[in-house]
């Protein structure tokens, strides 16, 4: 059967594992030069037994700011036909425009909606597993646990008797693509629609889940905190300045050269960062905690696992016009506002 349902995770032959497209991409990144390509198959068994072959679009393109933007996605062979009980085959591949029985006209629109992005997430869990130092080195793939499947994986084989499934994600870079495909895509009405989980939270919506720096709080950690500005680099650790301050204050996150030494994929932290000379600016998304500084005039952004952050490429120096941004503006209104 033909699927056009969003696929949001594929099996990945080389790693032998199940993974999310952002994950592809950091593994594809975490390789030494001359990187390979991966290539995968369906995460439904019956599928991956017939061999249903899935394409990774853009893991091989690292993230940044584009006027055209495009998201890295998985996407369905048309060469290849999935099984009656693949679960990104759903009734909706049949009569995606007709209202579900009992669905009312507010859940048929977000639907909708859902249904314009590659990978909607609606339960972000910001806990993250211990690994200890016997894990496995940046150089090999990560344990699946890092994106349970079970969790966006129906409860029953039969496609007529599939209940609706929800994605759930430790991922914030996974989130963060989401978030950014949403601004891209959606109209301002269309993403006011959106709204995510976070345990301990409740449920809140997708937007105001994330702040520009400027509108941040001490004391509120409850929020992924971003913003453009410049990097420097210390040996392999480096210092995030924000462009725009707080309450008067200059706002930076340093990561240390031992944090980085420590992360498994602290390669493809130093593949974004690479590109320093090459960009306008880069935008970061942490989350974490903002402190003080002792003298009280500037402000740090505090995470504790780098897997709390994440980093998109500004738009190359030659794409854009001659123009200094004083602003920490990305050129987009609803992410400045």
């Amino acid at each position: 059967m033909k699927t056009r349902k969003s696929i949001t995770r594929a099996f990945c032959v080389e790693l032998q594992q199940e993974l999310s497209i952002v994950a592809a991409r950091r593994e594809y990144f975490s390789q030494e030069p001359p990187r390979a390509r991966f290539n995968f198959l369906c995460s439904s068994e019956p599928c991956r037994a017939q061999g249903v072959k899935i394409t990774g679009v853009r893991y091989d393109v690292k993230p940044q700011e584009h006027p055209t933007f495009v998201a890295a996605h998985f996407r369905a062979n048309p060469h290849y036909e999935h099984h009656a009980d693949c679960e990104w085959v759903d009734e909706a591949d049949v009569a995606e425009d007709k209202p579900v029985l009992e669905e009312n006209d507010a859940q048929t629109a977000l639907r909708k909606v859902k249904r314009k992005l590659d990978d909607y997430i609606d339960v972000f869990d910001p806990t993250l597993k211990e690994r200890t130092r016997s894990a496995p080195s940046r150089d090999k793939p990560l344990p699946p646990s890092e994106e349970p499947p079970a969790s966006a994986t129906p409860s029953s084989n039969a496609s007529n008797n599939r209940q609706p499934t929800e994605t759930r994600t430790h991922n914030l870079e996974r989130l963060v693509d989401s978030f950014r495909q949403a601004q891209a895509t959606l109209s301002k009405e269309e993403l006011a629609l959106l709204t995510l989980r976070v345990p301990g939270q409740g449920e809140v919506t997708l937007r105001s889940y994330f702040r520009h720096i400027k509108f941040a709080q001490l004391g509120d950690e409850r929020r992924v905190l971003y913003g453009g500005g410049l990097v420097e680099r210390y040996g392999i650790g480096f210092k995030f300045t924000f462009f725009d301050r707080l309450q008067g204050k200059q706002v930076t996150l340093y990561v240390s050269p031992a944090q980085m030494q420590a992360y498994r994929s602290s390669r493809y932290i130093s593949e974004l960062l690479s590109h320093a000379d090459e960009v306008r600016f880069f935008t970061v998304f942490a989350l974490g905690t903002l402190a003080l500084s002792p003298s009280g005039k500037s402000v740090s952004v505090k995470i504790e696992d780098l897997r709390h952050l994440a980093i998109v490429l500004g738009p190359a120096k030659e794409a854009m016009p001659d123009t200094k941004n004083d602003t920490g503006s990305t050129g987009d209104p609803v992410r400045d506002a």
